[in-house]
């Protein structure tokens, strides 16, 4: 692996690290959709679809929720039900 191959793996992995198992099942596919690639229109097919799904997710409208947002809830309802 050369330097620039482990830089870009490492800053990869950092970024993953805290991802929920519903993000890193979505980065899996395209990883092994990406690997397997027979032709450019597969290709482009993947691409679209990422851009899509990113496009959904800072939209707001995704399904799925950030780590922060759950902690919050979680603190919350602590709060609220110490009582």
């Amino acid at each position: 692996m050369t330097a620039l191959e482990e830089s870009i793996y490492k800053e990869i992995q950092h970024k993953l690290k805290t991802a929920p198992k519903e993000i890193l099942q979505q980065v899996l596919g395209y990883v092994d959709g990406i690997l397997e690639r027979k032709t450019d229109s597969n290709f482009d097919d993947l691409k679209m679809l990422v851009n899509e799904d990113y496009a959904v997710y800072k939209s707001g409208k995704s399904n799925l929720i950030s780590i922060d947002e759950a902690e919050k809830d979680i603190d919350n309802f602590i709060s609220e039900n110490e009582n």
